[in-house]
């Protein structure tokens, strides 16, 4: 079995004109969401063979906690510039290549393709349980025998929002 844990970055400081969208950060509920998400994961996942990761600012923030805690994490993290603002068909070529080396994969991103990407893996029976990605949720998908045989009928172990972590 492989699993892939997809992360949304956790809510960041609403975009402006004048802003470039790439440095924006989180806002303070949503380090307070990333640091529980950490710890939920921590708590209920093993820890994943490779993390890829977004370089925006957001998402090194919403990762952070987490290697914070794990500081072996870094050694398996990648921050991958093609991630911002990518397609579903380039998050899949890059999860193809990390799922050839290890069987858990952990990434860290952006909508609309993550939400895309999500509805995309899990089969059908899962589709009422999930219908969006809001910020800082974090969807787990096992495949089963693995991502490259079943990727159109993984099943989704968990799904879990801020309010599940008592943030909202």
């Amino acid at each position: 079995m492989q699993q892939l844990s997809v992360l949304r970055h956790a809510k960041a400081v609403p975009w402006t004109p004048r802003q470039d969208d790439f440095a924006r950060s989180l806002r303070p509920i949503g380090a307070e969401h990333a640091r529980r998400i950490a710890d939920w994961m921590l708590e209920h996942l093993e820890l994943p063979g490779r993390i890829l990761c977004s370089p925006s600012q957001r998402t090194r923030e919403t990762l952070s906690p987490l290697l914070r805690r794990n500081p072996d994490l870094e050694a398996v993290t990648q921050f991958v510039p093609q991630m911002y603002q990518a397609d579903a068909a380039t998050l899949c070529e890059l999860l193809d290549a990390a799922f050839s080396e290890t069987d858990r994969v952990l990434i860290i991103g952006h909508n609309p393709s993550f939400e895309r990407l999500v509805g995309d893996v899990i089969a059908e029976r899962h589709r009422d349980e999930f219908r969006r990605l809001p910020t800082g949720t974090l969807a787990v998908v096992d495949f089963d025998p693995d991502w490259f045989g079943a990727r159109t009928t993984g099943r989704l172990a968990h799904l879990v929002r801020g309010k599940h972590l008592s943030v909202d």
